[in-house]
């Protein structure tokens, strides 16, 4: 299930107080209309659509004083249970937060997905520490990050990355891992910083050969959520925890802020500047590729599959040194559930060898 389907089935209490709040006072202005059309009394309609509209003011107004209160009292609470894992570093008058651990290079740099978070990586990191020195971080608005006023477009952040590593104190080259969306950041970095670039991991990534669409529902819930945060509602409804069991209060704690939805609202409505951007990459040499894709056998619309399976070959176009790896088991989310995958696809970069735990395909 993801995200939004989880969202949607939780949002009933808010859908039907909505409902409420402005369906009684319809009912009761249509009732006044029909009073006049037919010369009746309009005064006691009119009176109690009064007395309904200043009940649901003053009801709004508690509840959004209490919602206040509520979400300043959890955000102090999470100020002394969570701390950033890393350290936050200037990379130009904001900060990005970058979390590292490990020892040898190349160094692993971890790029995570739209909407998503470096927790992402929680059960990747550890594993890859454990033979080479990895890096995750935080996009600028996401998690413990400043918010940029940069454009949000895979050279920009690509650009914000190399940065962060270079003011970190990071050595290059680096082994790029991206998930999702971060893909188009992991591809712009090794095209605009070659000779720093040892390898790159694509995980189950998008691939914008046409201008995608932002749609308008998720643009309204974005912006409901960005707007409602201050007062808590987000919080109460858990709709910003997100991830697996393990990680959802501290995820609830640096993602219940307005700033993280208006970085995904920033990110959605660029997205056809990204793809323009990426579209202009042809080549990137022979920077060892490895291409990781979901399972299509777990597909419910086979003509969908096909189509993801076209575009994930497609990528394999990027490098003349190019592997195609198939994630058994998993869907979207594989850096959760076939991790084993990604850190094999990384030793095999590092260190030539065969995958163990996937089914490649030539």
């Amino acid at each position: 299930m993801s995200p939004q389907e989880v969202v949607i089935g939780t949002i009933h209490p808010v859908r039907w107080a909505a409902v409420l709040g402005i369906g009684l006072p319809a009912v009761l202005a249509v009732a006044a209309l029909f009073a006049r059309l037919n010369g009746a009394d309009v005064q006691r309609p009119l009176r109690l659509l009064r007395y309904v509209l200043t009940a649901e003011l003053i009801a709004l107004l508690t509840l959004c004083t209490l919602g206040y209160l509520y979400e300043h009292r959890a955000r102090a609470r999470d100020a002394k249970l969570y701390q950033p894992l890393g350290r936050l570093i200037d990379v130009g008058g904001y900060r990005l937060h970058l979390n590292c651990s490990g020892e040898g290079g190349p160094t692993v740099v971890l790029e995570y997905g739209l909407e998503g978070s470096y927790f992402d990586w929680y059960r990747v990191q550890p594993e890859i520490a454990r033979f080479a020195r990895v890096c995750s971080y935080d996009r600028a608005g996401y998690g413990w990050s400043d918010t940029s006023a940069r454009p949000r477009v895979p050279g920009v952040m690509a650009g914000e990355l190399h940065t962060l590593l270079q003011a970190a104190g990071e050595k290059p080259p680096y082994l790029l891992v991206a998930h999702s969306y971060g893909s188009l950041i992991g591809q712009m970095f090794a095209y605009k910083f070659p000779d720093e670039t040892a390898g790159l991991v694509l995980v189950d990534g998008v691939h914008l050969r046409q201008s995608p669409v932002f749609p308008l529902s998720h643009r309204v819930w974005l912006r409901f959520v960005q707007w409602t945060v201050p007062f808590g509602l987000p919080r109460w409804r858990h709709w910003c925890a997100g991830g697996s069991p393990e990680v959802q209060a501290v995820a609830e704690a640096v993602n219940c802020r307005s700033r993280a939805y208006a970085a995904f609202y920033r990110e959605w409505s660029q997205l056809a500047e990204s793809s323009a951007e990426t579209r202009t990459i042809s080549s990137l040499g022979d920077v060892p590729l490895a291409v990781i894709s979901r399972d299509p056998a777990l597909g419910h619309d086979a003509e969908e599959e096909a189509h993801h399976g076209q575009q994930q070959r497609h990528a394999l176009k990027l490098s003349t040194n190019s592997r195609l790896i198939v994630a058994e088991g998993s869907g979207h989310d594989i850096p959760l559930a076939r991790p084993d995958v990604i850190v094999d696809a990384v030793k095999s970069l590092l260190k030539p060898r065969e995958l163990a735990g996937s089914r490649e395909t030539p």
